[in-house]
């Protein structure tokens, strides 16, 4: 698959909430950790605050993109401000664990400004999706709902295609040659991969592979690979299957036991357990 739909279609997002938002004055806002969102700023001028007191003004046009969800201080500058709200969300999380690999607290906030190559890129939709919001009519929900969808993908494409995010996952798909190493890992995760495997698919020596693999995903190619590895397991287990002799095998382990303690090393639990957690 090609190095975006490679994650996608493994954990596909949904647009959880659509909505144009008018706001007044100095307002908190508590975004969901498990969420990502995209704010567009219809009319007027804002000044949002972080958690860690980092700050940021949109002016009208100008779009934000936030990985994962934190608490906000948004405050407007004049009488009032328009402000399209997408939630985005991409299906389990386990307790403080997010099994999708996009949702990464390291990429904090992105912002678009209007007449940046995002913007420019993804402004056909952009004006789409806000008429449909906007004004809406017979079946505007769904419809809404899956244009937000379709921006989204548009969103990670732009990203990708300008390298706007430097750490995580996002930034190893912008890098053309890791990105040959994580699509590999992606497609094919029963595969016995060793770093010399996955260097050979990037084109890279060994050692400077490695290198340029924990810069910029902040872990090593086999830390990751385990990763990927349960994150589908956990998926897969979320979604009824419960025989691990399989699974185990389907995701290149050599034994059950060999899975199971992988599983409880990364995810911190036992399938068992999740499978508990979840019927609890």
């Amino acid at each position: 698959m090609d190095r975006l739909s490679s994650v996608l279609h493994n954990f596909r997002a949904t647009a959880s909430g659509v909505a144009c938002e008018q706001h007044q004055g100095v307002k908190n806002l508590a975004l969901l950790p498990h969420i990502c969102y995209w704010f567009y700023l219809v009319e007027g001028e804002v000044k949002l605050t972080s958690h860690n007191g980092q700050t940021l003004r949109l002016e009208q046009g100008d779009g934000l993109w936030m990985a994962v969800g934190q608490s906000l201080s948004l405050q407007v500058i004049g009488a009032s401000a328009s402000l399209l709200k997408c939630d985005f969300s991409f299906g389990s999380v386990l307790s403080n664990k997010r099994l999708n690999p996009l949702l990464e607290r390291q990429q904090g906030w992105i912002k678009v400004a209007k007449n940046d190559d995002v913007a420019r890129q993804t402004a056909p939709m952009t004006q789409l999706l806000l008429q449909e919001t906007m004004q809406p009519r017979c079946g505007s929900k769904v419809v809404v709902e899956r244009l937000a969808e379709a921006y989204l993908v548009q969103l990670l494409r732009a990203f990708l295609q300008f390298q706007r995010i430097e750490v995580g996952l996002m930034a190893g798909l912008s890098d053309r040659k890791l990105a040959r190493a994580l699509v590999a890992i992606h497609d094919d995760p029963a595969h016995p991969w060793q770093v010399a495997s996955l260097a050979a698919e990037a084109g890279m020596s060994r050692s400077v592979f490695s290198a340029h693999f924990k810069q910029a995903m902040l872990m090593t190619p086999m830390h990751y690979l385990a990763l990927w590895r349960m994150r589908l397991a956990s998926q897969r287990l979320i979604n009824g299957e419960r025989n691990l002799a399989l699974l185990s095998q389907e995701l290149g382990y050599q034994s059950e036991a060999a899975f199971r303690r992988t599983f409880k090393k990364v995810i911190g639990t036992t399938p068992g357990g999740l499978v508990k957690s979840m019927v609890a």
